[in-house]
């Protein structure tokens, strides 16, 4: 109450709005399209066409068409319809104008051509059964062209990313040498060139790569998941602020780097793992749902039985990743108990985003009065095409992680070694310069000194080398490389966030590992030769 009565002074003071609102609903707005309303637009559409085309089996009147799809708000894509659908009950408009006004506010591209399709169609008379049994298989086939596109410039700019990134690293390193050889006054102001380039790079490469492929959930998020999802959250509650906690304090207590990665390698290791089993299971039952809901839905539609009997008929024995899934709905819905509550726990456990959209697209078609046989035909063939063009993904995206691990512990390697190559050079050249005590002072002065200019010279190339402002900007490095790397594996993957555990784990291990033998290596292979006499 008292934040409602200081908004209504401010906007009171304020011509009725809040200082700055219009900019916030701006980059809001901006925000939204970028991150959600583009990214998931392909996909939602084609969520959309078929809950359509799968309810106009019900023979669904025009009103009833607009109405049910504009209450499916879990897509980006009905908001235009539900926008249509009051335009023609609350203005009187005609379903022509209605979508003619709304498209006029469509920035998406696909989207606003499947709108003006539709007001063409039904200004010419096209029946809707006709115009979207049609107009599901172009979003299909248009679908699966952006995709495949995506997919091909995802492949492209991870390639570049890697060239790129592995570029800005030598950069980084050039830079380090140079800094060594010649020590300039600003040595803060050289480094944060090689910031800039890296971070550059690596803003750049992110963002491209997440803008090429069109979003692609594989868990659905819900607050009840599978057995492994259920797993994660109840971990990572309690592992993730501990671990930030102790990495905390080991920072601040000077604690060897390497040591602070391998740390978060390894508490992270377990949620990876587990999320990495739950995403090779998830893609192993969307394989599998297609071939189910078809079946499903050809003995429904043959033998005109509900859904238990027919999953009884239906050969569980080819489905052996959804068989405990399909037993458990069996079994409960034998026991008379709620049959909602039956499915949603079947979509709970089975932790599948396209088994939780498809699942329900059937399901409200038949509580409509759809044809189970051709329902279960169209939702099937529109997962199907989603689950291949992952398939495809996924191979795309294996080949990149696994360049991009080695590409990751070779430019962290090169770093290290040279710069602890650097660092023993440095101290051995410090140290014979200490040694050189009387001798030295003896060579300044008179017909020495010219000597001395010269081993000084060629010395104190080395001499001032800051180990400690490099070996920061080292650690810096590192952590960039680290964090960019990890994102740029998680983004082309796909798949749930808690894949980023498993990213995270991996990277972190390597960086930390090489962190600590690089010094080890050095010490035992790289010795500066001791001349006597000098």
């Amino acid at each position: 109450m008292v934040f409602d009565k200081f908004f209504d002074k401010l906007r009171a003071s304020n011509q009725g709005k809040l200082p700055f609102e219009d900019l916030y609903g701006t980059i809001y707005a901006k925000l939204y399209k970028f991150f959600i309303e583009d990214k998931y637009m392909g996909s939602d559409l084609l969520f959309m066409l078929t809950y359509m085309a799968a309810i106009i089996t019900a023979d669904a009147s025009r009103p009833e068409i607009f109405s049910y799809t504009g209450a499916r708000s879990e897509y980006v894509s009905t908001k235009y319809i539900r926008r249509a659908d009051l335009l023609v009950k609350r203005w009187g408009y005609s379903y022509v104008e209605a979508l003619a006004n709304v498209a006029k506010k469509i920035e998406n591209e696909m989207l606003f051509s499947m709108v003006n399709r539709y007001a063409n169609a039904i200004e010419s008379g096209v029946p809707d059964s006709d115009y979207l049994t049609r107009e599901l298989e172009t979003i299909r086939n248009i679908y699966k062209s952006t995709y495949d596109q995506g997919i091909e410039m995802l492949k492209k700019w991870g390639d570049a990313y890697i060239s790129m990134l592995f570029s800005g690293a030598l950069v980084g390193i050039i830079i380090m040498v140079s800094i060594a050889i010649y020590a300039p006054d600003d040595i803060q102001g050289t480094l944060m060139t090689s910031y800039l380039i890296i971070a550059l790079i690596s803003v750049i490469g992110i963002i491209t790569m997440y803008k090429a492929v069109p979003a692609d959930p594989k868990t659905h998020r819900l607050l009840q998941g599978s057995p492994e999802q259920n797993m994660i959250h109840r971990m990572e509650k309690k592992v993730v602020p501990i671990l930030g906690i102790i990495v905390i304090l080991l920072v601040l207590l000077g604690m060897n780097f390497g040591l602070v990665l391998m740390l978060i390698g390894m508490l992270l290791f377990p949620l990876g793992v587990i999320a990495y089993i739950d995403d090779g299971n998830i893609t192993l039952r969307d394989s599998e749902f297609p071939t189910f809901i078809k079946g499903v839905g050809a003995v429904q539609g043959g033998k005109g039985t509900t859904i238990a009997p027919a999953i009884q008929d239906i050969d569980k024995k080819s489905l052996p990743y959804l068989e405990p899934l399909i037993n458990a709905v069996f079994s409960k819905l034998n026991l008379g108990l709620d049959e909602d509550r039956t499915w949603q726990r079947f979509i709970n456990d089975g932790g599948s985003y396209l088994i939780y959209k498809y699942l329900n697209i059937y399901r409200d078609a038949l509580k409509l009065g759809g044809k189970a046989d051709t329902v279960g035909l169209i939702v099937s063939s529109s997962m199907l095409d989603q689950v291949l063009l992952r398939d495809h993904r996924h191979t795309i995206s294996m080949g990149f992680m696994t360049l991009l691990v080695p590409m990751h512990a070779m430019m962290v390697a090169i770093f290290l070694f040279l710069y602890h190559i650097l660092v023993v050079m440095a101290d051995a050249i410090a140290e014979k310069m200490a040694s050189l005590g009387e001798a030295g002072a003896a060579l300044t002065s008179g017909q020495g000194a010219s000597i001395a200019g010269a081993m000084g010279g060629s010395m104190f190339v080395f001499s001032n080398f800051d180990k400690d402002a490099i070996g920061l900007y080292v650690i810096i490095i590192i952590t960039m490389l680290t964090v960019s790397n990890v994102l740029a594996g998680k983004i082309v993957s796909g798949g749930d966030n808690a894949l980023i555990y498993f990213y995270t784990s991996l990277i972190c291990s390597v960086s930390g590992l090489l962190y600590i033998v690089a010094p080890i290596i050095i010490g035992i292979f790289f010795m500066i030769p001791v001349f006597e006499g000098v």
